[in-house]
């Protein structure tokens, strides 16, 4: 579940590979399958660090491959 917090952080503070994200993603998904629990994850994560994971994978579907931020 870190790993793709890190890959969510990495959108938003430099570069990141969409494909890794997706990935980092589906391994996410396997661990917490419920969509109320990813929610309530992405809220806090959110309160925490003002990073949206759902906007990171948003974006990663968008651009499928390659490097993408999020960043200003």
């Amino acid at each position: 579940m870190l790993h793709f917090l890190n890959k969510v952080e990495l959108a938003y503070e430099s570069k990141v590979n969409a494909q890794e994200l997706l990935e980092a993603y589906r391994i996410f998904k396997e661990i917490v399958p419920s969509k109320a629990q990813e929610k309530q994850i992405d809220r806090d994560f959110q309160k925490a660090s003002g990073y949206s994971s759902y906007q990171a994978v948003k974006k990663a579907q968008e651009v499928e491959k390659g490097l993408f931020t999020l960043g200003n």
